[in-house]
Order: structure tokens, then sequence, then C-alpha cells
């Protein structure tokens, strides 16, 4: 049995995570934590009640699991890793500092640190990197959406997508938005583009324009629960793992 405790418990998505983990042979939570303070501290999910208390949580569980705020995010993934404990962060976010930090957590236990867990957008990294390999000279742009609570812009998925085009094009720079007389479009931008509204659960297209057509890539979340069971592999895959930095891209064999 692998016990799982779940940070971020009363978000949307460690309340899916959780259902997930409640229907699930093998798996079982041993505990869902929260921010002091938070008004759902003290209700029970799926029979665990919510607390502020990951240390002690920590004694009784194999794998956490992370849907919180960089702040936050960065405090559980010491204690994981001072507990000796697997870690899986969703959270986005995360200023370069932040995540070469969290990064460094990998020296001690199996980490996974990924924007997006669903199986399709983590396909489309590689798709999209093959792309703008192959399609060197067309221009490339990244439009998503999300729904209108997404606090960070633009979304940790659209930088990954970004990062996926700069690795195949050395010298790329993402210009986000563009206004006003900004002349013509230079050679070697990315750009990004961020739409916010409803409740729209993601969705994010890759443009690759050139002289006479157009290709597009495009990945839909119709459901967090999507993300959700890509968390479910996740936390089969790293169960047991030895130390190091893991990706969805290992969970999948795609690497």
């Amino acid at each position: 049995m692998i016990k799982v405790v779940v940070c971020g418990a009363l978000g949307k998505m460690g309340r899916t995570v959780i259902d997930e983990i409640a229907g699930e042979a093998g798996l079982s939570l041993a505990g869902a934590i929260e921010a002091a303070g938070n008004p759902g501290l003290g209700t029970k999910l799926a029979g665990v009640e919510v607390t502020a208390d990951l240390e002690n949580a920590l004694g009784a569980c194999d794998v956490v699991v992370d849907f919180t705020n960089p702040k936050a995010a960065l405090e559980h993934i010491a204690q994981s890793a001072a507990a000796g404990r697997a870690a899986i962060v969703g959270t986005t976010g995360f200023t370069a500092d932040e995540l070469a930090i969290a990064r460094r957590a990998a020296e001690r236990i199996p980490l996974i640190i990924s924007p997006n867990m669903s199986a399709g957008i983590n396909l489309m990294f590689k798709i999209v990197e093959n792309a703008a390999r192959a399609l060197a000279d067309f221009d490339a742009e990244i439009v998503e959406i999300h729904h209108n609570k997404k606090k960070d812009s633009p979304s940790g998925t659209a930088a990954k997508l970004a990062e996926a085009i700069a690795k195949a094009r050395p010298g790329s720079a993402v210009v986000h938005g563009r206004e006003g007389l900004v002349g013509a479009r230079k050679s070697g931008e990315i750009g990004m583009h961020s739409l916010r509204g409803g409740d729209v659960v993601g969705e994010h297209t890759v443009i690759f324009a050139g002289e006479g057509e157009r290709f597009e890539l495009t990945h839909r979340a119709h459901s967090r629960r999507t993300l959700a069971r890509g968390t479910i592999r996740a936390i089969r895959f790293i169960h047991g793992k030895k130390p190091g930095l893991y990706t969805m891209a290992d969970v999948l064999h795609l690497a």
C-alpha cells in the first residue's frame, strides 16, 4: 500500500487527486494538509482530517503530493526531504531561483516537479521540441487560456512549451504579447499570449507559421481529473525510486 499525503487538499486539484486516490487499489490517503487558518481545517476528506501539520503526517506516508503555491511548496519540499519522503510537485508560478532551490531536494529524495501532470500535454512537450527543430524557419507562437481564478501568467505549462522550443532553437527569447508600433516580428521570438476567463481548465496551442502554411498543436484539458490521473501514475512511478529529479516524461516512458 502506497500511503500519500496531499498538500493543498481543499483546493480544486487537491480534492480531485484525493478523489482519485480513494478509488485506487494499492493507494491510501495518509494525510490532507492545508494552510494554517484555512476555515476547512478539521473537516474530513476520504475519512482523513484536514490539518496544517505536515511534519506529523510525514511519519505515516510514502509520497507527498503538492498543489499549493510556490512559498508553501518550497516549505513542503524541504520537510519532505528532511523526512526522506518522495515528493511530487504540481505547483506552478515558481521563479527560476525558487525552482532551483526546489530541485536541489532531489539530491536527497526522489522528486518530480511538473507544471502539468496530464499524459497528453507531456507528449506535446516532446512533439513541440521536435517540430521546432524540424520547422526551424517557422515563427513560433504560444496561446494559452485558463479559468479566471488562475493567479500566475503565463501558465507553467506554457512556459514549459516555450522551453521546449528554445531547447531546439538556442538563442530564442520569449515575447509576452504585443502592443503598439512594435515593428516587424524578429527572428528568434517565441510569442506568448495568456487568456483568462470562465472555468476553462486549461488549453494550450503552439503555432508554427511559415511561408504558405501553418502547423498548429493544441491540447485541451476538459477536466481536472485528467491531471489527477497523471498524478496517480506519478505516485506509482516514484514510490521506491532512488533520490533524483524525475519528470513526467520518465513516468510516461517518453524520455
